[in-house]
């Protein structure tokens, strides 16, 4: 493109220092050489314009391909944890149904209550998100919908499950504490104490919210941000 500007600036000048042309030939030369200089500029910017755009949809077509299926992990994952969330709450909810006399019966009998341990970790998948928005490319998304849905998505409902999941699993650990603060006792009479027992209604509770989380707010919000990333990626 360079060249094609120096060889139409050459003629120009040639034409101006033309003595055999008159001024209005000259005039017209010139006008018809810094047009076809304007046009070849413009058509050279708007096709490194058109290159770069799709280059940055291409870009956009495979973060969101990507995404797709993290958020299905996600999904997955949730299903998971809710899974281990009910199970404990009913391991939960026998020990609170037993009674002293039930307690008495165990021990005597050798026997041990089986108290659930399912500690939530990090469960939501945020690698590609975290990577393509440092890199300052979430503006490629067009479509102002679909973005303030992935940012919604990711700077809420992903930080929601997270904090939830560690509310839990910092009060499962209070109850490990209150077993070792009680390990000299017999454990027939921990597991009948009304305050232990409050907290393990409060560990049930906390399970509940969290599966309500989950089922109410996260997996409908991915859902629809799937559908979402479906259009764009027919389009």
């Amino acid at each position: 493109m360079q060249e094609e500007v120096k060889k139409h600036t050459k003629k120009i000048y040639k034409t101006m220092t033309n003595k055999e042309h008159t001024l209005g030939e000259k005039s017209k030369e010139i006008i018809i050489e810094i047009f076809i200089i304007v046009f070849a500029v413009t058509l050279s910017i708007w096709l490194h314009s058109w290159s770069e755009h799709r280059h940055q949809q291409e870009e956009v077509a495979v973060f969101l391909g990507n995404l797709k299926n993290d958020i299905k992990n996600d999904i997955k994952n949730i299903d998971i944890e809710k899974k281990g969330y009910q199970n404990s709450n009913k391991g939960y909810e026998k020990i609170l149904a037993l009674t002293t006399l039930q307690l008495d019966s165990i021990y005597k009998s050798k026997n041990v209550v089986d108290f659930p341990i399912y500690s939530h970790g990090q469960i939501m998948s945020i690698g590609n998100y975290e990577g393509f928005k440092s890199s300052g490319k979430i503006g490629y998304i067009e479509d102002e919908k679909l973005k303030q849905k992935i940012l919604n998505y990711y700077q809420i409902y992903v930080p929601a499950v997270n904090e939830v999941n560690k509310i839990y699993n910092d009060f499962l650990f209070k109850c490990f504490d209150k077993m070792i603060e009680n390990a000299d006792k017999p454990e027939e009479k921990m597991y009948a104490d009304p305050k232990f027992k409050k907290t393990i209604e409060f560990l049930v509770k906390l399970g509940n919210n969290n599966i309500r989380v989950y089922d109410q707010n996260t997996k409908p919000e991915a859902y629809e941000l799937i559908k979402e990333i479906d259009k764009e990626l027919q389009k």
